[in-house]
C-alpha cells in the first residue's frame, strides 16, 4: 500500500479537532513516516570509474579504410603514449604498439575502437580510484582483426595486478569491416589498493590482434536483503503507533 495513502487514512480515522490537536497529529504522523523511511534501504546508484571507455575522445584519425590508397581509418601508436587516447596510456615494445581504429571497421559503440596488436602485442591501461576489499565489475566488447588469420583466435588479457588477470579469446574467422561480431565480456576483481591500474593487452604474436571497445568498470552492488524493507503491515503498525501515542497525549490534555 502506498505510504501516503496509509497516512491519509490514519488521519481520517483520528477525527481530532482544534488547531493544536491537528498540528500535533501532523507532527506525530510525520515522525512515524520518518521512522519508516529510516528502515527502507535506498540502493546506491552505480558510478562509472572509466574515462573515455569507448575511446571516442582522442587525437584526429586520418580518414579511409582498407579499400583506399593509402589505407586510412586508423592511427598507429607507440608505447608510452599518454595523450593520443584521452584517459589511456599505451604500452608495448613493438612499433606500433596498438592501432587506434576509426573507419577501418565498425566499432561496437560510437565510431572508434582499439586493435591491441600493432606490429606485435601491445596494451592500453588506465588508473582508477578503488576501495580496498571492494569488488568491481569490468565489462567490455571484444572482436578481432580479421585481416590476418594466421594466428587465430585473437586473445585479450585484462589485468589489474601481476597474477590477477583473465584471458578472453575471439574467433575472427568470417568477420569483416561491417560484420565484426562484437561480443560483451565481463570480469570482476577485488581491489587491494586505493588506486588500481586496469590493463587490456593483446597476447598473440601477430600484427592483427583482439579488438576492444566500450569498456566499463563499476563497483559491484549487492541487493538489500528482504528484511531491509518492512512489510506493508509493519509500516502501517508504525504509523498507527504514532497516532495512538498522540491520541493518548490529547486525552491527558483534555
Amino acid at each position: 500500500m502506498n505510504l501516503l495513502i496509509m497516512t491519509q487514512q490514519l488521519a481520517k480515522l483520528t477525527n481530532l479537532g482544534g488547531l493544536a490537536k491537528h498540528s500535533l497529529l501532523k507532527l506525530s504522523i510525520a515522525s512515524s513516516v520518518f521512522a519508516v523511511g529510516a528502515l527502507i534501504v535506498t540502493p546506491v546508484q552505480a558510478v562509472e570509474l572509466i574515462t573515455n571507455g569507448s575511446f571516442e575522445n582522442g587525437v584526429p584519425i586520418p580518414p579511409g579504410n582498407l579499400t583506399t590508397t593509402p589505407i586510412g581509418g586508423f592511427l598507429s601508436l607507440s608505447g608510452g603514449d599518454t595523450t593520443s587516447i584521452t584517459g589511456w596510456t599505451v604500452d608495448g615494445n613493438s612499433f606500433p604498439a596498438v592501432d587506434y581504429i576509426s573507419t577501418l571497421w565498425d566499432a561496437a559503440d560510437g565510431v572508434r575502437s582499439i586493435d591491441l596488436n600493432g606490429a606485435g602485442p601491445g596494451s592500453i591501461s588506465q588508473v582508477i580510484t578503488t576501495v580496498i576489499g571492494e569488488t568491481y565489475q569490468v565489462t567490455f566488447d571484444l572482436a578481432g582483426n580479421y585481416t590476418d588469420l594466421s594466428v587465430n583466435p585473437k586473445v585479450l588479457r585484462v589485468s589489474t595486478a601481476p597474477g590477477t588477470f583473465a584471458d578472453f579469446d575471439f574467433d575472427a574467422s568470417g568477420k569483416s569491416a561491417n560484420n565484426m561480431g562484437w561480443v560483451q565480456k565481463s570480469w570482476s576483481f577485488v581491489a587491494t589498493s586505493t588506486s588500481t591500474t586496469i590493463q587490456f593487452a593483446g597476447i598473440n604474436l601477430t600484427g592483427a590482434g583482439p579488438a576492444l571497445d566500450n569498456v566499463s568498470v563499476m563497483l559491484s552492488s549487492t541487493p538489500p536483503t528482504p528484511t531491509s524493507i518492512p512489510e506493508p503491515s509493519s509500516i502501517l503498525g508504525l504509523l498507527s503507533l504514532g497516532v495512538l501515542g498522540i491520541g493518548s497525549a490529547l486525552k491527558r490534555q483534555s
